[in-house]
């Protein structure tokens, strides 16, 4: 099977939702976290172990990944986790290309003070948890930044539609590139001066500037899911 999540298998709470809804959020996040890798099955036995359920959550949340299209069912062989090429990702971007930028120039007039206040600090969160290399906290972080970033954009579907792209792919190898968190913490900056500045126009160029893929993360995603 190679490598199942075992004590960096972050799970989320349990409260509140099914068994089979906490099993397929653990297993997605990680497949998308890059701890359960593209290639390999699912081993329904130790999954069940790992995560102290029966067979049957196991089998409904590995259903709904195949559905989602990160896992494949082969007959006679089980599940196994999807490649993510290049080309996949790059589909992505160019639809956040788009999605993004329109929302944030028309987010960039309701962004009041507070939020700008709000923003600065997690982006100061993402410099910190950079300096502790903690890439999974960064990537955490960066989300809740770009989420927060659009809200007020007035649109809600658009900013689900934006949660379902980001919550779509693998996004560690691109942190692991040496000065990412670097580049990311300073692109932010340059987007809150132009939000503070209330210049929807610049904001949306920034952030569709920063969705452009470098050559050196379109190799590394090569490398890292055999594109």
């Amino acid at each position: 099977m190679g490598e199942q999540p075992g004590s960096n298998f972050l799970a989320p709470p349990m409260n509140f939702i099914s068994k089979s809804e906490y099993v397929y959020r653990s297993i997605r996040g990680a497949i998308l976290n890059g701890v359960i890798k593209p290639g390999n099955f699912l081993n329904q036995a130790e999954l069940a172990e790992q995560l102290q359920v029966s067979r049957m959550p196991i089998r409904d949340a590995i259903n709904m990944l195949a559905r989602e299209g990160l896992v494949r069912i082969i007959l006679h062989k089980g599940a196994k986790v999807i490649h993510f090429s290049p080309k996949d990702i790059q589909e992505i971007y160019a639809i956040r290309k788009i999605l993004e930028g329109y929302a944030i120039r028309e987010a960039t007039p309701h962004i009041k003070k507070d939020l700008i206040s709000r923003l600065e600090e997690i982006n100061h969160s993402i410099n910190k948890h950079a300096q502790k290399g903690d890439v999974d906290a960064m990537i955490k972080e960066n989300e809740r930044f770009h989420l927060f970033l659009y809200e007020p954009c007035q649109n809600q579907r658009l900013v689900e539609l934006i949660q379902n792209l980001w919550s779509s792919y693998p996004k560690r190898i691109f942190w692991e590139i040496k000065g990412r968190a670097e580049q990311v913490v300073n692109q932010h900056k340059e987007v809150l001066a132009a939000v503070r500045a209330r210049n929807p126009e610049k904001a949306e160029k920034l952030i569709q500037a920063n969705l452009v893929l470098s050559p050196k993360a379109l190799e590394r995603m090569a490398s890292a899911f055999g594109g």
